[in-house]
């Protein structure tokens, strides 16, 4: 940089910082280190993610895809953390120079500015703290009109503070405001009494929780976004319910598994969920379930070969690793069946393969498809892995207590065998040896005796092979 500008923008008091494509901090000034508590050295090569709130990381990806757009953006507010850990609330103005692939930022601090029409009333030391709430903070009056709020609150709104000031609560519309979320407020202006509601966001597709409390003609309200915890809880609910399924045996493994894709796209409407079973000769895949997926496409792709360049599905389990296809129109490994998914409007296909607890064999596999071309992320590929894992528990059981059952059969046909088959020559062998006549060996009948006595213990000899046969079988089985 140049040494006069450097020098002009270490004597400003606003903060000043060059940021490079890869998010790396490069510059700094000494408003901004002051303030902050940083050194240059302990700032300077970091990445910029690390020092924002963790509710504004999404804003921030967002505005930078609009930055290097239009190349320039004004009136950014976002939350630093300072190296007490403390957050500061700082508005920008953001300028994109494709020659050196800098991002140029400056800001003021406006921590001791709430976002209210009146602040008469409140001390800059409460202002920072609600700053620096990780819950959304608003204050709103009994026309349901929004006077205060924090930065934590507009992140989760996705509106500019300018969009929120006097917003009509009603009328907040990311907010995705349910019946039940209005009747709380009302019942808290009415009767004068806290209360907390959890609801589902369908605008954001988050959960959210709001506490709250009436103070004279005016209520405060947290807000905050629970969505993962609730994914855990509803997750968790889910997995109870299909493995007391299962222990019933009431169910079939298809009505099983059913249960468990339905209950997953519920909990995340933008999957489409299918499970392919590998027959024996783990050659092809055939539908196990798939509740959501087209019966036509189901049709169309059932008893598919698996293989090196199989779609999604096929392609995972001949290599028996996960397969991300993010854009199923461009991506190779879907050339033999792209005509036949694009009539449904799937983009995107990710694929992994259900492998046995002793790795021998490739049971099945857990497809996820979506209507936009889309990569995976984090929480997406835990949920994945976690699925998978009860699929397997549900496919290895369900093939255990098959193995079981027949192998019961097979017992039931060897005791049949033991205590009908065998009695019979015996029983005959037996009646043969008193008619013999010891006292007249040469007596014709003897020979007919013995001719008799030989046949019966080449029928007997031909029961115990059978018997011996079923035994093996089961002793290949593991019984």
């Amino acid at each position: 940089m140049d040494a006069t500008l450097s020098f002009l923008l270490n004597q400003s008091k606003d903060f000043f910082c060059a940021v490079d494509r890869n998010g790396f901090i490069r510059h700094t000034n000494a408003a901004l280190r002051k303030s902050l508590g940083y050194s240059e050295q302990e700032i300077t090569g970091k990445q910029i993610s690390a020092f924002f709130h963790p509710a504004d990381i999404k804003r921030k990806d967002e505005v930078l895809t609009k930055l290097y757009q239009k190349k320039e953006v004004t009136g950014y507010e976002c939350r630093i953390k300072a190296i007490d850990g403390r957050y500061y609330n700082i508005k920008c103005s953001l300028i994109f120079n494709p020659e050196d692939g800098l991002v140029y930022a400056t800001g003021t601090n406006l921590t001791n500015k709430l976002n209210t029409t009146s602040q008469s009333n409140i001390t800059d030391n409460i202002q920072h703290i609600i700053q620096s709430f990780s819950e959304g903070f608003f204050i709103m009056d009994a026309n349901w009109q929004i006077i205060a709020f924090n930065p934590a609150f507009q992140a989760i709104t996705g509106l500019k503070a300018r969009q929120i000031k006097n917003l009509n609560f009603r009328n907040l519309h990311t907010l995705g405001i349910t019946a039940e979320v209005t009747d709380e407020f009302e019942n808290a202006f009415k009767v004068n009494v806290s209360s907390q509601v959890q609801y589902f966001n369908a605008y954001s597709k988050r959960w959210l929780r709001i506490n709250v409390y009436p103070y004279k003609n005016e209520v405060v309200v947290f807000i905050r976004d629970i969505t993962n915890i609730k994914i855990q809880q509803l997750v968790l609910a889910l997995e109870r319910k299909v493995l007391e399924m299962h222990a019933t045996g009431n169910y079939s493994l298809s009505q099983t598994i059913t249960e468990l894709l339905s209950g997953i796209e519920e909990i995340f409407p933008d999957m489409v969920c299918s499970v392919l079973e590998l027959n024996e000769e783990q050659e092809r895949l055939f539908h196990l379930s798939a509740p959501r997926l087209p019966e036509e496409y189901c049709n169309a792709i059932n008893g598919a070969a698996i293989g090196p360049k199989a779609g999604s599905c096929g392609t995972a389990a001949y290599h028996r690793n996960q397969v991300i296809v993010s854009n199923i129109e461009k991506d190779p490994l879907w050339e033999d069946y792209r005509e036949l998914i694009r009539p449904y409007g799937l983009k995107a296909c990710w694929s992994t393969p259900i492998i046995s607890a002793n790795s021998a064999h490739v049971l099945a596999t857990f497809a996820v498809y979506y209507a936009t071309t889309r990569e995976p992320k984090m929480d997406e590929l835990n949920i994945i892995s976690r699925t998978a894992n009860i699929l397997r528990v549900l496919i290895e059981n369900k093939r255990s207590l098959e193995r079981v059952k027949e192998q019961n059969t097979r017992l039931q046909e060897i005791a049949s065998i033991s205590s009908h088959e065998i009695r019979r020559p015996v029983a005959t062998i037996l009646g043969l040896v008193n008619l013999f006549d010891h006292s007249n060996m040469d007596n014709p009948l003897n020979r007919e005796i013995i001719n008799h006595l030989n046949s019966t213990a080449k029928e007997l000899d031909n029961v115990i092979h059978a018997i011996v046969e079923k035994t093996i079988y089961l002793k290949g089985e593991g019984l």
